[in-house]
């Protein structure tokens, strides 16, 4: 069993350094539950869309 990171809505915004409304819409937009665990694919998928680097750099 492959065990992939998952965050949470304000995690993955905090990540990416985008509003969680924001991510909330496009996680709509890609058929996402936003209430739901995000898996890394997922989020990867946000990160391009708003072209952040993913997986994101420590600061």
């Amino acid at each position: 069993m492959v065990v992939t990171e998952s965050y949470e809505l304000r995690e993955l915004a905090k990540l990416l350094n985008w509003n969680p409304a924001h991510c909330k819409v496009i996680l709509k937009q890609l058929g996402v539950d936003p209430t739901q665990p995000i898996d890394e694919e997922t989020a990867a998928k946000v990160a391009q869309k708003i072209r952040r680097q993913w997986p994101p750099q420590a600061a």
